[in-house]
């Protein structure tokens, strides 16, 4: 596979949204374009778990899932989502090229966020990817994009999901969540704010860092009041 990737050229321009791209003279045939997101889609499946590399042959696959992912990138086709969404962990070109599509990727992301399958940093990944659509499209998206997202948030400010077990991962995902509730207002998801914010989270027990709490009760406290799309937590 990474001998026939260097038979593609590819290249990367820092002044495109997206970065990476092909040649303008070079023609991407629907088999080329198929065969990559196939290639990703399988590369992922088999050795990535959010971003940490598994099995015994992990390590040795993922620089290919990651040149992979920079071909599938410069294909600009919407059907790569769901294999994209699979990488969605490993940091902003991938969720760049994701939202590039628009509202389209709703479905995918939110499914992924949901998956009992997803490790800690898909989730995050996930939420923080919603909430960045959340940003740019608001109430111009379906309503049933809206409402699939806030059951997103809604599920991550719940207990904590059983495949997050360190207590610093479930705050991470609390935090996420929080944030993705705060920029949403809905009613039901601003009481389950103040809730945390009165009486804290299951999802920070067992820390040993009990200040912890302290600052994720204020965080919800100040996201029940206004949107934290632009506010770190200190």
């Amino acid at each position: 596979m990474a001998h026939a990737l260097g038979e593609v050229p590819l290249g990367y321009d820092p002044d495109d949204l997206l970065g990476w791209k092909f040649p303008p003279d070079y023609v991407v045939t629907p088999e080329l374009s198929a065969a990559l997101i196939s290639a990703l889609d399988r590369e992922a499946r088999l050795h990535m778990d959010g971003c940490t590399v598994t099995g015994f042959e992990g390590s040795r696959h993922l620089e290919l899932s990651l040149d992979l992912m920079h071909y599938v990138i410069s294909l600009r086709d919407p059907a790569s989502i769901p294999a994209l969404v699979q990488l969605i962990c490993s940091g902003g070109s991938v969720q760049q090229a994701l939202l590039a599509f628009g509202p389209a990727i709703i479905p995918a992301v939110v499914e992924w966020a949901q998956s009992p399958d997803a490790a800690w940093d898909d989730i995050i990944a996930s939420l923080r990817a919603l909430a960045a659509a959340e940003a740019r499209w608001g109430k111009t998206m379906p309503a049933e994009a809206r409402a699939n997202i806030k059951e997103v948030a809604r599920l991550h400010l719940g207990p904590p999901q059983e495949r997050v077990v360190n207590p610093l991962e479930r705050e991470f995902v609390l935090e996420q969540a929080i944030t993705l509730a705060s920029m949403l207002r809905d009613p039901d998801l601003l009481a389950s704010l103040e809730n945390i914010a009165e009486n804290g989270h299951e999802a920070l027990d067992g820390t040993k860092r009990p200040e912890l709490e302290a600052e994720l009760r204020e965080y919800a406290r100040q996201g029940s009041a206004r949107s934290l799309w632009a506010t770190r937590r200190q």
